[in-house]
């Protein structure tokens, strides 16, 4: 899958590239995005129906992963676009929330699409601090 090689690339670069391959990618209700520019893939995201960790419950929430843009192109509105995207598809199915473990240097991104951070900073051994965030779709459909 395409996918994989770009965010082994950007979100996991000294890792082995099987890191890059996530539980639920083949499921057959996530979704695989990508954005492109000049014919060459330069952003991905994928989302999963998955509740949030502190979750006893089944929910209808969705789970945002592998969101990766080429790092000479960050900031320039590939990222945001592929997250609305994913969040409308969210919605369509069904769902109400959407939720990320978001690298603390990619926080103000979220925030800026309407996510809302819980509890504290938490270390992904190998990857580095993140924060849990998450949005409610409601306000998508």
């Amino acid at each position: 899958m395409e996918t994989r090689g770009l965010r082994h690339a950007v979100l996991r670069p000294n890792q082995p590239p099987q890191m890059a391959v996530y539980p639920g990618d083949d499921d057959a209700d996530t979704l695989h995005l990508g954005a492109y520019r000049e014919g060459r893939l330069v952003g991905v995201a994928s989302i999963y129906r998955e509740p949030p960790p502190d979750s006893l419950r089944t929910t209808t929430a969705w789970r945002l992963r592998g969101m990766a843009v080429d790092k000479t192109l960050q900031g320039s509105g590939f990222g945001a676009a592929l997250l609305r995207s994913c969040m409308e598809y969210a919605a369509k199915q069904g769902g109400t929330q959407v939720w990320c473990n978001a690298r603390s240097t990619a926080s103000g991104f979220y925030r800026s699409l309407g996510f809302s951070q819980k509890g504290d900073v938490f270390e992904l051994p190998g990857i580095g601090p993140h924060y849990f965030m998450w949005r409610s779709l409601e306000s998508s459909r």
